[in-house]
C-alpha cells in the first residue's frame, strides 16, 4: 500500500485524530504473520477543510476522512464498532490529553485463531520507549487481513489486532479454530499476590478455571477470585490415599465437561496424576510423579550410588558400623535434606560426623511440605532423611519444556538471565538434564531442575568487593565439567522465577504447563519459542533484618516516590508480609524472604548487578 494519511473525525466528543506519513509494510521477512502501519497519532483540531464534511449527515457517527485524495473521502465509522474495538476511542483520549506520539498498529496477514490475547503485552514488557501497548483481541479469535483497496481504509484500521510505539511481535495465530475448554486446577495454595499471573494465562488463552481447595481460600471470594475462575469448589486435600478419588468425584459432579488437570503443589503431583489417568484426561505418568518427588527415588534412577536414606541417626549408626566406620557416601562435607520437602526447607550442610548426626535427628524429626513444627504422630508428614555428596561448583536452575521428548524450550538461570556459563556447559546441562527427565518417565511438561556443574570452568567470586556474580576461573580445573543432579521438579519453578523467565524469553511457563494439561500441541510449539535477544534479567530477594510485625503500608509505592528512574528497572515485585503481618526471626530456615523483584537493564550484566544493589540498599519495610 502506498503512503496513506487519514484522519478520524468524533464530532460528538469534538476530537480529531491524524495518522499521517503512513505505510502498510510486511516487516523484513516476506512469511511474516503481520503487517505494521507506521504512523503518528496526534490531536488536529480546526485542521479538516470544510469540503471535507459538509455533504455528510449531520450525525453524531464518527467519521473516517482519507486525505490524500484530491477531495477528501469520508467514510462513516459506526460507533458501536469504536466501543467494540476499544482502540479508537483509546487513540482519541489520548489525542485529547494533547499527547503526540509515533504508532505502529499491528494487522495480521495470514486467516487464524488468537493463541494468547495477551501475548503482545507480554512480550514488549519493558521494552525501551514503548509508551503503551494496547492489544484488541481476545482468546481464541478468529483474525484475517484487511481486504486492502481505495475504499476499504475503514476495515484497515477495524483489521487492527495491537497498537504500540515501537517494531511489532507476532501475533501468534494458528490456522484451525480453536475450542473452548476447561481446566481444573488443583490446590492453589499461593496467595493472589503470588498466583495471579497463573490464572490471566489461562484467561488469556481462552481456558475456563474450575478451581478446587479449601474453603476460605481467596479463589472462592467474589471479590477477588470470581475474575479468575469460572467456579471453586471446596475439597479436601488431605494428603492420604482417598485423594486421588476426591478429585475424581469432584471432577465427574461438575455441570460441565473438564478437559484437565493440573497443579503447582508439590504434594499435590500425584494424586492429580493419578485422577487424569482415572479421567482420561491428558497427564504424565503418576509413577514418574512419584519418584520425582522422592527425591532419593529421584536420585537413584538418575544412577547415582553418592546419595544414602535413612530414618533415623541409629540407622545411619548401623550403616557407618557396617562399613568400616566411615559413612557410605562421599564426603564430608555432606547435604542433608527432607526426601520429600520443598522451598529448600531443613537443607543442611554438613562438616563432620557429628554435624552430620544433628542433621539427620532435625531433618527426621521434621515434617514434610510445611514451614510449621512437626506435626507429631501425624506419620503422613514425616519424611526420611537423605545424605548425599556435596558437589562444589555453580549451582544452576534448568527450566525445560517437553513434548512427546522433544526440548522445545530451555533455559539455564541462577536469578541471572542469560546465563553466564560457558556455551559447552549450557549444552551439557541440557543434554544430560533432559535423560534424567526422561528416565523418570516423563515425556511431556514443564520441569524445573536443580543441578551444579562439576569441574566448571567458571566460579562465582566477588570481583569489586561487593558483587558476586559467575567469572572464568584462573586455573581451569584439569577435567571435563560434569553434571551433578540435584532434583527434578515437574513443574513450573517458583511464581517470581516464572514470571521473570517470561519477561526475558518471552515464554510463559504457566501458559504452556495449562496447554500441556489440556494436550494442546500447537499451541505448545507456537508459545515455546524464545526472543532472539533476551535482555539482561535478575531476581532478587530482601531478607528481613529482624522479627517483629510490619508496620509500613506499601514499601515499594514508597521507593517509586522517593526514586522514579531506579524503580523504572523493577518490572515486577512481591511481598512475602503486608502490613500487620509478624515476620519470624530472619535467621531461620523456616521464615521466608521479606520480599522478592525482578529487575532489567538494557546495557549489560554488570550493570544490572548494580541496580538490583540499588535496589535493595534503597528498599526499607519497617518492622517493629
Amino acid at each position: 500500500m502506498p503512503s496513506i494519511d487519514f484522519v478520524i473525525l468524533d464530532r460528538e466528543r469534538n476530537v480529531q485524530v491524524r495518522f499521517q506519513r503512513t505505510a502498510l509494510e510486511t516487516k523484513c521477512d516476506p512469511s511474516a504473520s503481520y503487517s505494521v502501519i507506521d504512523g503518528i497519532l496526534q490531536r488536529t483540531d480546526g485542521e479538516l477543510a470544510a469540503c471535507a464534511i459538509e455533504s455528510v449527515e449531520a450525525a453524531d457517527a464518527p467519521l473516517l476522512v482519507k486525505w490524500t485524495l484530491p477531495v477528501p473521502k469520508v467514510e462513516h465509522i459506526p460507533r458501536a464498532d469504536i466501543q467494540k474495538l476499544d482502540y479508537l476511542a483509546n487513540f482519541l483520549e489520548v489525542s485529547s490529553s494533547g499527547l503526540h506520539q509515533g504508532v505502529k498498529l499491528l494487522v495480521p496477514n495470514n486467516k487464524g485463531y488468537i493463541m494468547s490475547s495477551h501475548i503482545f503485552e507480554e512480550r514488549l514488557r519493558g521494552a525501551p520507549y514503548i509508551r503503551k501497548v494496547e492489544e484488541y483481541v481476545y482468546p481464541r479469535q478468529l483474525v484475517g487481513p484487511p481486504v486492502l483497496s481505495d475504499s476499504s481504509l475503514a476495515a484497515l484500521i477495524q483489521s487492527v489486532v495491537c497498537c504500540i510505539t515501537v517494531d511489532g511481535v507476532n501475533p501468534e495465530s494458528v490456522a484451525q479454530s480453536l475450542d473452548a475448554r476447561r481446566l481444573a486446577v488443583i490446590g492453589e495454595l499461593r496467595p493472589y499476590s503470588m498466583s495471579w499471573r497463573c490464572f490471566q494465562a489461562a484467561r488469556a488463552l481462552g481456558v475456563s478455571v474450575v478451581a478446587y481447595g479449601p474453603p476460605g481460600h481467596w479463589l472462592e471470594a467474589e471479590s477477588q477470585g470470581s475474575q479468575f475462575r469460572e467456579a471453586f469448589i471446596p475439597l479436601d486435600l488431605t494428603g492420604d490415599a482417598g485423594l486421588p478419588s476426591r478429585i475424581v468425584n469432584a471432577v465427574k459432579d461438575y455441570p460441565e465437561p473438564i478437559d484437565g488437570i493440573t497443579t503447582v503443589t508439590e504434594f499435590l503431583l500425584v494424586a492429580a496424576a493419578q485422577a487424569a489417568e482415572q479421567l482420561n484426561l491428558s497427564t504424565s505418568p503418576s509413577q514418574a510423579y512419584s519418584k520425582s518427588v522422592n527425591k532419593y527415588q529421584c536420585r537413584l534412577k538418575d544412577g547415582s550410588n553418592s546419595c544414602l536414606l535413612v530414618r533415623s541417626t541409629a540407622e545411619l549408626h548401623d550403616l557407618v558400623a557396617t562399613n568400616e566406620e566411615t559413612v557410605p557416601v562421599p564426603g564430608p562435607p555432606w547435604i542433608v535434606k527432607p526426601c520429600n520437602g520443598w522451598h529448600s526447607l531443613n537443607v543442611v550442610k554438613a562438616s563432620n560426623y557429628e554435624a552430620l548426626l544433628e542433621a539427620v535427628q532435625k531433618v527426621s524429626s521434621h515434617a514434610a511440605y510445611t514451614r510449621a513444627a512437626p506435626a507429631k504422630g501425624d506419620p503422613r508428614w514425616q519424611t526420611d532423611a537423605l545424605v548425599e555428596e556435596y558437589c562444589d561448583g555453580p549451582e544452576v536452575d534448568c527450566n525445560f519444556v517437553l513434548w512427546t521428548g522433544q526440548v522445545l524450550f530451555f533455559e539455564e538461570m541462577q536469578l541471572l538471565f542469560p546465563s553466564a556459563l560457558p556455551r559447552a556447559e549450557q549444552n551439557a546441562l541440557r543434554d544430560s538434564l533432559l535423560q534424567s527427565i526422561l528416565r523418570l518417565g516423563f515425556n511431556s511438561g514443564v520441569s524445573h531442575v536443580e543441578a551444579r556443574v562439576r569441574h566448571s570452568n567458571h566460579e562465582y567470586r566477588e570481583t569489586d568487593g561487593q558483587t558476586m556474580d559467575l567469572h572464568p576461573r584462573p586455573n581451569p580445573p584439569a577435567s571435563d565439567p560434569g553434571i551433578f543432579l540435584i532434583e527434578i521438579n515437574a513443574r513450573p519453578p517458583g511464581y517470581v522465577d516464572t514470571c521473570s523467565s517470561a519477561f526475558a524469553n518471552g515464554v510463559d511457563l504457566f501458559a504452556l504447563q495449562i496447554l500441556i494439561a489440556r494436550g494442546d500441541e500447537e499451541r505448545v510449539h507456537a508459545l515455546s519459542q524464545p526472543f532472539q535477544v533476551p535482555p539482561h534479567v535478575a531476581i532478587a530477594a530482601i531478607q528481613a533484618e529482624r522479627s517483629g510485625t510490619v508496620v509500613s503500608d506499601d514499601p515499594w509505592g514508597d521507593l517509586r516516590n522517593r526514586d522514579p528512574a531506579l524503580m523504572d528497572h523493577v518490572v515486577q515485585h512481591v511481598m512475602n508480609f503486608e502490613k500487620g503481618e509478624h515476620v519470624e526471626d530472619p535467621s531461620l530456615d523456616t521464615t521466608p524472604w521479606l520480599s522478592a523483584f525482578m529487575a532489567y537493564s538494557t546495557a549489560s550484566r554488570a550493570d544490572l548487578l548494580k541496580l538490583c544493589a540499588d535496589v535493595k540498599a534503597r528498599f526499607v519495610c519497617r518492622i517493629e
